[in-house]
């Protein structure tokens, strides 16, 4: 599967790079990694990292089914997707609006910076 997780406990955030070409099945497979990793935690920040994509063959109705999914992690969290190139940004865009309902708090991106910045500006828990 053309993508890295890493879940930092510390920074208490998700963090998965999708790279090269990515598909339907390959989105929808990652959720069971986040799943099954010891150190997910529902209240960690999700960043959704694809910067390094180079061939995109996701479908809107891969998005949709995505987004249709219960989500992972808590209502409150922010789900950050870095998204450089346009098709992926228009593809988020989508989820944003299919995933209204399941995650209130989705941003698009272009750039890690940003992602850091949106990230470094989330409400410390008290």
């Amino acid at each position: 599967m053309p993508v890295v997780l890493k879940i930092d406990p510390h920074r208490k955030v998700v963090y998965s790079t999708f790279y090269g070409r990515i598909t339907d099945d390959e989105l929808l497979g990652h959720r069971k990694a986040i799943a099954t990793d010891p150190d997910f935690n529902p209240s960690f920040t999700d960043i959704v990292d694809f910067s390094a994509v180079t061939d995109v063959a996701i479908s809107e109705k891969g998005v949709a089914a995505q987004a249709a999914k219960p989500s992972l992690f808590s209502s409150s969290v922010m789900h950050i997707i870095v998204a450089p190139a346009d098709v992926m940004f228009q593809l988020g865009g989508k989820f944003k609006e299919f995933a209204q309902s399941t995650r209130p708090n989705v941003f698009i991106v272009r750039t890690r910076a940003e992602a850091y910045q949106l990230l470094s500006s989330k409400p410390k828990s008290v």
